[in-house]
Parts: C-alpha cells; structure tokens; sequence
C-alpha cells in the first residue's frame, strides 16, 4: 500500500505535468483512497470490501494506463502485481475472479495494440508477456491454496478435540454468542446441557485408559447420534461432554438431557468389557438463568454438582430432578 501510494504520487505530477491532467486525476484519487484504507485497515470491520474496492480502483488505473500510454512506457508490467496481490488479499476464490478478469483484460489490450497496429508490439513480447504472468498466477494460487489449507488445518487441531472429533472447549464460548446473535427475536433461546460421567475413575482403574478413551468415543458418538442438526456438542477435557441446545424450553432440554442419560445408561459392553455407564446432566437456560455465558455456564454447572450429589444418574434442570433409575444402582454403576 505504501509502495503505491508513494510510486501513485510520482506518476500524478509526471502525467500532470505531461499534459496527462485527466489520467493525474485518476491516479490521485487511487493515492488518496489507498491512504484512507492504510488508516482504517486495522480498525474496520469490513476488511475484505475495502481490498475489493482497492484492488478494483488499483486494476483499473493500470488497465486505463496500458491502454492509453505508449507500450515503451513499461505500464504493462504493473500485470504482473494482480495474481500476487488477488491472491494475497483475497484468498483463492475471489483472488482468481479478480486475476481472471485483470489479466485478461490487460492481454486482450496488449492483443488490440498489436492487431491495429496502435503501438510498437511484437508477438513475442506479448507471448513472454503472457508466459510470465501464467507462470505468477500458477505460483500465487499454489501458494494461496497450500497457505489456506494449512491455516484450515491447524484451525481444526485446534477447534476439536483429537480423541473424540468434538469441538472443544476454545470454541465453546463463541459458538454460545454466535448462536444467540443468529436465533430470531422471537425464538431466542439457549439450553446449556454439561455432561459427566459416573465414578469414570474406577473404569480407567479397572479396565486401563485404552478403555477409558474407548468410553469416551462412545460417548461423543451418542451424542452426535442425539443431537439435532442445530444442536453442538463438545468434549470440555477428561470425562465432562457439555451441548448447546438452541430453541427450546427448559422442559424441552430436561427431556432432550434425559434420553441422552438413557441412550448412555444401555451402553453395557465397551470393547468386551461389561461396564455400566451413567452420567449426571445438569441443565441452564438463556436468557433465565443469566445474561453471560459464564452465569449460564455456572448454573449449569451448579446443577450437574446437585445431580452428583442426589445419587448420579440423573438430570437436574432448576425445577426438579427428572426421573431417574434407582439411587442405589446409580451410585455403584
């Protein structure tokens, strides 16, 4: 942006004071946007339509350049700036839509030029002209797609849990906000559901980790098995599972909480291991029970610690304690 807006300054009073005053106008209007968007970039919201509006103005004024000034002037080699700037600024689609049309559009000037004879051109240059900015392009995307694929990958290393494929605790917050900003007015709500395991420690003890792990598998496929297509599920660390239920009432969460505590009460084998499973749920609500995550969060909380000790094996929504099997079964299971 800088090297624009200072080699923009130079080429506003060389063309003016060329007699080019209409083409020095253009230009100054491309350094005095380029220098609104260097002092906004880091503050602006709309980051990416402000590099659409700079990149269109920028493209623009090249392509206006080759095809009003003489080919000795050297403007045709400002081409060879759109794959890496699209591509850096843009990410791949939008980079290779702003490429396509720019580079082809200044070739297709270039061919004019040649065809009516309109400057001194060579069918060679404009084929060296060519191959080079095929071979920027083909670089630039490369670079582009290898550089988004792997920021998509550490973003999932870093956003799932490894052993169970559910989203972990660094997204739980944001995806809380996210679904509260997204739902209508009319519908707003959100059920927090926290999940843990009974007496998980004497599963680890008794038959290794390499089961344990294998419970918590099946745990995270339970509850991708009960959750709704809006529904999310996390793994918050060790034996604790915790999902976002959006659109429902309290009541409807203690039910939705109550046949995930069935589904886990029928697990009975766990890789040829006879082991009863059971878990406690606590359950909050926004906007009842709080208007931050962290006061939803803490209910919920509050209410798993309740169920745990009333005899586990249950849930807990702020009303009463749902139905539950029996207290002596569960505290042994």
């Amino acid at each position: 942006m800088i090297v624009i807006i200072v080699a923009g300054s130079i080429f506003v009073v060389n063309n003016w004071i060329g007699g080019f005053k209409v083409y020095a106008m253009v230009e100054l209007a491309m350094v005095c946007l380029c220098v609104g968007i260097l002092v906004i970039h880091k503050t602006t919201p709309n980051l990416t339509l402000w590099c659409l509006v700079f990149l269109f103005a920028l493209y623009s004024v090249i392509l206006i350049g080759i095809y009003g000034s003489s080919f000795n002037s050297g403007l045709f080699t400002w081409l060879f700036i759109i794959p890496v700037l699209s591509y850096l600024l843009l990410g791949i689609k939008l980079g290779t839509l702003y490429t396509s049309v720019y580079v082809v559009s200044g070739i297709g000037i270039l061919v004019y030029a040649l065809i009516f004879d309109i400057a001194e051109i060579y069918p060679i240059t404009i084929a060296n002209i060519v191959l080079c900015l095929a071979a920027i392009w083909a670089l630039s995307f490369s670079y582009e797609y290898k550089r988004a694929e792997a920021v998509e990958r550490l973003q999932k290393m870093a956003s799932l849990d490894p052993l169970t494929g559910l989203n972990n605790r660094l997204l739980l917050d944001s995806i809380f906000g996210m679904l509260c900003e997204s739902l209508p007015e009319q519908h707003q709500s959100v059920s927090v559901l926290l999940l843990d395991l009974d007496h998980f420690k004497r599963v680890n003890d008794q038959y290794g980790h390499d089961v344990g792990d294998k419970v918590l598998v099946e745990v995270s496929r339970v509850l991708n098995q009960a959750r709704r297509q809006n529904d999310w599920a996390f793994r918050l660390g060790g034996e604790e599972f915790c999902m976002l239920v959006p659109n429902t009432s309290l009541q409807q969460a203690g039910h939705i909480a109550e046949r995930l505590r069935k589904m886990i009460d029928q697990v009975t084998v766990i890789d040829g291991c006879d082991i009863n499973l059971s878990i406690s749920i606590g359950v909050s609500r926004w906007p009842e029970d709080g208007d931050h995550f962290s006061h939803i969060y803490k209910t919920a909380d509050a209410r798993l610690y309740q169920a745990k000790m009333t005899g586990r094996n249950k849930v807990v929504t702020g009303e009463q304690p749902m139905a539950s099997t029996d207290a002596t079964i569960s505290a042994n299971s």
